[in-house]
């Protein structure tokens, strides 16, 4: 747990109300690492010609990278009483970008205002949905954009609702806690523009159901519902890809000119095909899942499933997760999370990924961390040229966070 630094305004005579308070917290993460990053995709492409190089094949890249908290970040939360019962909130997070995202030096994150008193909590902005934050709690790792969690991608691919990235444009509610351990949390988002970089999303909503006593036992339903824009797309997760750059340069006439690396794979451009379906415009793309762990004291396992489809169609993606954690020593963490994910396109067509990662961590301080962190994915099957994907990365990292 990050402890920050408190500042405290406390009133004074200048201030006519006695109960005014306002508390600001800040806190953040510094994370590097050496990593290793693989990906193997079709070593040949028709479509792309004599350029097929610059997106196929075998890749090694050496980089410095922060693979475990996955960007370093500045976050400052508050809150002012502001009478009546009623607390005003806020939180705004900027973050240093990951490779993924080369271009960008610095990059808001979360960012939300709100309300909280005895009827529950009401925040504006950018924050969680409901999915990722019931579901991917349960794993182990946290390693959030390292391959192995098949389900979960950047730029569009994956499960729409376990993106690791906030929903921008949400309004968020927090039902008040009147049964101990059972939290709701319901979400609206607004829909946003296509982008160079992404297709844009539909509006959307979500919801969470969790029930815990904080130590022992986790079990969680979530829900995500999300209209298509044009030209979106379910997809399988390319996460792993991402790291190798967001743009292409491509002449005009070639096929997959104006895409980026990570579009190129969903295309099939650069090896396996990701898509199952490509909306039109108005379709709607449901998930629901579960997610649940159990403290036993020597180890904690975990359990989670995920299903995504789009109604009316064949389209559909299924993830089944399980991992455990074990607290090694008093300083040695160890996290396990293995995944498989199970597709099938509109036209009928099926495939499936399957993928890891593991975490190991030493406490060299209450702050301070060294890791080694390592996740693969693979498409099942995929072992003949021209029907090859995979990505692995391996590091080892030192994290702080104050």
């Amino acid at each position: 747990m990050k402890k920050g630094f408190k500042y405290i305004a406390v009133a004074s005579a200048f201030l006519s109300a006695p109960y005014v308070m306002a508390e600001v917290t800040i806190s953040g993460t510094v994370d590097q690492s050496y990593e290793r990053f693989i990906t193997k995709t079709n070593p040949t492409n028709a479509a792309l010609g004599p350029y097929s190089s610059s997106v196929n094949g075998s890749e090694n890249v050496n980089r410095i990278a922060s693979t475990l908290a996955n960007y370093n970040s500045l976050s400052f939360k508050g809150n002012e009483d502001v009478g009546s019962g009623l607390k005003a909130t806020f939180e705004i997070s900027i973050k240093n970008t990951g490779p993924d995202n080369a271009d960008v030096v610095v990059a808001n994150y979360l960012s939300h205002v709100g309300l909280e008193g005895g009827f529950g909590k009401l925040k504006i902005g950018s924050q969680w949905r409901p999915l990722f934050s019931a579901v991917a709690a349960i794993d182990p790792t946290q390693l959030a954009s390292t391959p192995g969690f098949v389900g979960a991608g950047k730029n569009g691919t994956g499960l729409s609702g376990l993106a690791p990235d906030p929903n921008p444009n949400s309004l968020t509610y927090n039902f008040p806690n009147v049964v101990p351990g059972l939290f709701i949390q319901a979400q609206k988002g607004l829909g946003e523009a296509a982008t160079a970089a992404t297709a844009g999303q539909g509006d959307n909503h979500g919801l969470y159901l969790i029930f815990t006593d904080g130590q022992t036992f986790y079990a969680a339903y979530a829900m995500h519902s999300q209209k298509m824009t044009a030209r979106s797309f379910l997809a399988a997760s390319a996460t792993g890809t991402n790291g190798l750059g967001t743009a292409v340069i491509l002449p005009a006439a070639v096929a997959g000119a104006d895409l980026t690396l990570p579009q190129l794979t969903v295309a099939g451009l650069n090896g396996l095909d990701h898509r199952l379906y490509t909306a039109t415009g108005g379709e709607t793309r449901d998930s629901q899942g579960f997610a649940g762990s159990y403290n036993f004291g020597p180890a904690k396992l975990v359990l989670g499933t995920v299903t995504e489809d789009v109604a009316g169609t064949q389209a559909k993606l299924s993830m089944n997760a399980w991992g455990v954690k074990v607290p090694a020593s008093e300083n040695v963490d160890l996290g396990f999370l293995s995944t498989k994910a199970n597709h099938t396109r509109s036209t009928g067509t099926q495939f499936s990924l399957s993928g890891y990662k593991m975490l190991a961590t030493y406490g060299l301080s209450k702050r301070t961390k060294a890791y080694f962190a390592r996740g693969t994915q693979k498409l099942d099957g995929g072992t003949t040229a021209g029907n090859e994907f995979s990505s692995t990365i391996t590091s080892v990292g030192l994290n702080h966070g104050f």
